[in-house]
């Protein structure tokens, strides 16, 4: 249900909407990767588009220039008319920071003057480029060439129905066999919604700082720089507009985690349970907005850096969240100077009140890779 009302939301989104959506889900890192892209196309038609980079943008700038570059060489090897191969290689300029170019070709042609079939073909070209998906127009035509890439036409179809909006349980429903129904439901979740970019391009960037300071929270926001050698380009309207309303939601969203989660900013070891329904009615946004606000975003904490995500926490039977289980855990481990059996971390969790099966610390153990074997692969490796 909760997916078929989200597929209807997308359909009567304005652009605008979707831009503002798109904004809002990136991380920190995503949005310097987009801010820079603002700045080099605003460039490109006057004078050299890297001249105009912000000195902070730099670091980006050498990224993506790197990862753009092995982009053109593998344009360059396509044995293509050379104004597609051109067309293409514009387009490079316009992919969005996960990979994906969202922006229509309808809008392409404009912005390129150029004309649509031209477009197509020049993004058709890109597509077929390293790694499979980049310049999908979105994460279901991701999704599409992947499985393409595959070669069963069987997963091609279903997945092909998804990218002309049909929602995932309509597309399974035609399978009678449960089993092979939710053999392909498995395949078709695993398939990448997202180019699989390589880690070179990939960095973190928390969203905060979270500090006690003198008996309170103390939040230290990162953002990006806003100067005149770029917000007044025509192209930085819309993105400023995006940004603000992601910073707005950010800081609401941030606001009840640190009122609800204050003993973990003081230092505790501990969480109370939270779900994005609390939050969106503590602060007016709908849970679904929560749930894409957070997705991947971090911030610093007195006991290292954390997913926002990790903050939602569900309760054991026993009333501890999952996190906390999980966290302690692993310091148990850390602090071992002998492995621990899995029920030896039973025995010493209930000594601290916290009652858990077996079953669950192996399966929490092996969630967080500190199972013995891969704890003695590790020493292995550092031998």
């Amino acid at each position: 249900m909760e997916q078929r009302q989200e597929q209807a939301q997308r359909l009567v989104m304005s652009a605008a909407q979707l831009y503002q959506l798109t904004v809002l889900e990136e991380t920190q890192a995503e949005l310097e990767e987009r801010l820079y892209r603002i700045i080099r196309r605003a460039g490109r038609t006057k004078h050299n588009g890297r001249k105009m980079i912000p000195p902070d943008l730099e670091q980006v700038a050498d990224r993506i220039d790197s990862f753009e570059a092995e982009l053109l060489r593998q344009i360059r090897l396509e044995s293509v008319r050379q104004e597609i191969r051109y067309m293409a290689e514009q387009l490079i300029m316009y992919l969005d920071a996960d990979g994906l170019l969202r922006t229509t070709d309808v809008r392409l042609a404009v912005l390129l003057d150029s004309e649509e079939p031209m477009i197509r073909q020049a993004r058709q070209l890109l597509q077929q480029c390293e790694p499979t998906g980049i310049a999908a127009r979105s994460e279901a035509e991701c999704r599409l060439l992947h499985a393409m890439e595959l070669e069963e036409d069987r997963l091609i179809d279903l997945v092909a129905e998804l990218s002309e909006g049909r929602s995932l349980k309509d597309v399974l429903e035609k399978i009678d066999d449960g089993t092979e129904r939710r053999h392909m439901k498995r395949r078709i979740e695993r398939l990448p919604k997202t180019p699989v970019l390589p880690t070179s391009t990939t960095r973190t960037i928390p969203e905060a700082d979270v500090a006690w300071v003198d008996g309170q929270a103390q939040i230290n926001w990162y953002g990006l720089t806003l100067d005149t050698s770029w917000t007044d380009l025509e192209e930085a309207t819309p993105f400023l507009s995006a940004y603000e309303r992601r910073r707005k939601t950010l800081h609401a969203i941030l606001d009840v985690i640190v009122a609800r989660q204050i003993r973990w900013f003081k230092g505790e070891l501990h969480l109370e349970p939270l779900t994005k329904k609390e939050v969106a009615e503590q602060t007016g946004y709908h849970p679904s907005t929560i749930g894409r606000a957070i997705v991947n975003k971090t911030i610093r904490t007195i006991q290292g850096t954390l997913e926002l995500e990790n903050f939602f926490v569900s309760k054991t039977q026993s009333g501890t969240s999952s996190f906390l289980i999980k966290a302690r855990m692993a310091q148990l481990i850390q602090e071992a100077t002998a492995p621990l059996s899995d029920q030896q971390i039973v025995n010493r969790l209930d000594l601290e009140g916290i009652q858990v099966a077996r079953r669950t610390v192996a399966k929490y153990r092996a969630s967080l890779n500190l199972t013995r074997s891969d704890m003695t692969k590790r020493r292995e490796a550092n031998e």
